[in-house]
């Protein structure tokens, strides 16, 4: 299980989050059920990166008597990354961790020991692209591979 906090995990979707997914499913001809909807809410309504168990354990604990379980999430998860609504960052042990997509590519940063994702800073994944062409001539792509060490927790 992911480490990320999931502050704010259990409120309503937006409007506008809300009319967005049910725009992409109405295009595939499906709807926004409620299981859907719930691991959405989990998602959208998380500041980090969340992971299945964690969506489980928010829909469980802001809806006990909806039925759901973790394949259930892994669907709607699977459905959510073809329609492009969600993004997914593998973790280096081969965990997957979710955010809403609209919040655009950046970098991450990972701990190899506590697995917790982090957002990089865009003025340092610039820093490190500009440096990296300057001194070396290479353009790197931060975008799709994270950058590995310890978090301060752990360093700590």
């Amino acid at each position: 299980m992911c480490t990320s906090t999931i502050v704010g995990v259990g409120n309503r979707l937006a409007a506008e989050d809300r009319g967005q997914i049910v725009a992409a499913l109405l295009g595939r001809g499906l709807r926004l059920t409620t299981q859907r909807e719930v691991v959405c809410e989990a998602i959208f309504g998380c500041s980090g990166h969340i992971c299945a168990e964690h969506i489980l354990e928010s829909v469980t604990a802001h809806h006990p008597g909806l039925r759901m379980n973790k394949t259930t999430v892994y669907r709607a998860l699977h459905l959510l990354l073809e329609l492009g609504l969600v993004s997914e960052h593998k973790c280096g042990d081969g965990r997957a961790q979710y955010e809403p997509a609209h919040r655009g590519p950046h970098s991450h940063m990972i701990c190899r020991q506590c697995g917790r994702l982090l957002d990089m800073d865009d003025a340092v994944a610039s820093s490190i692209r500009k440096r990296l062409v300057e001194e070396h001539g290479f353009q790197v792509e931060l975008e799709n591979y994270p950058v590995f060490g310890l978090c301060p927790d752990c360093r700590g």
